[in-house]
């Protein structure tokens, strides 16, 4: 099947700053929700990983579900700068919550 050059379009390679802060978003989002399963007050709220979730399991579910995933996207095209703008966007929302989470249960829990 012949393709006209109007048909063609050229795709920008994804931005490594914004890949960068994806992938440190998850290592943050990891890092404050231990911080605050530290008390006893605070359980994740994800039924992936249990309410207590140890390191690696948060680390091992967050690989195991994003990496094929993203891989998925950019074979399909569905990922572009945009897309990752929004995604830290959440994630950064996500990790603020969970920051607020921690400083909470630091004022009024009980370190286990």
């Amino acid at each position: 099947m012949r393709k006209s050059l109007s048909t063609l379009q050229l795709k920008e390679p994804l931005s490594s700053s914004r890949i960068a802060t994806f992938t440190t978003l998850q290592a943050l989002d990891i890092y404050t929700t231990y911080r605050g399963l530290k008390y006893d007050c605070v359980y994740e709220l994800n039924p992936i990983v249990g309410e207590s979730p140890s390191v690696d399991r948060m680390v091992l579910t967050k690989a195991t579900i994003l990496i094929p995933a993203l891989h998925l996207d950019i074979r399909r095209g569905n990922l572009n700068d945009r897309v990752f703008d929004e995604l830290n966007f959440l994630m950064a929302m996500v990790v603020l919550n969970n920051y607020g989470v921690y400083k909470k249960a630091k004022r009024n829990c009980n370190k286990l």
